[in-house]
């Protein structure tokens, strides 16, 4: 797997020259884009990958893991249910919450 320069910064962190695990980095690169991606990096992904591939993140890890507003955009994109968006929403801003220390 070829990561471009684009995405690069995302992943400060890996040796982004010789990426070993491509599965396990594969993840990496969406799960950083969909969390901290500018918009130019986030079109990347949308080109890069599948709609359904992006989907099986999100069920799989995304909707633990990714903030309220990247999860609703992203479940959105992926053409989750409104009623599934809707409960996902409520279990991350609980989670949101409780990290933050707010009763």
């Amino acid at each position: 797997m070829i990561i471009p320069e684009l995405i690069r910064p995302l992943l400060w962190e890996f040796d982004t020259e010789d990426p070993s695990g491509t599965e396990t980095m594969e993840r990496v690169i969406i799960e950083r884009v969909m969390q901290r991606g500018s918009w130019e990096q986030m079109r990347w992904l949308l080109r890069q990958y599948s709609r359904d591939r992006l989907r099986r993140f999100i069920q799989d890890r995304g909707r633990r893991v990714l903030p309220p507003r990247e999860l609703n955009f992203w479940a959105r994109q992926c053409g989750f249910p409104e009623s599934v968006i809707r409960e996902w929403l409520v279990q991350a801003k609980n989670k949101e919450k409780q990290w933050r220390g707010i009763p």
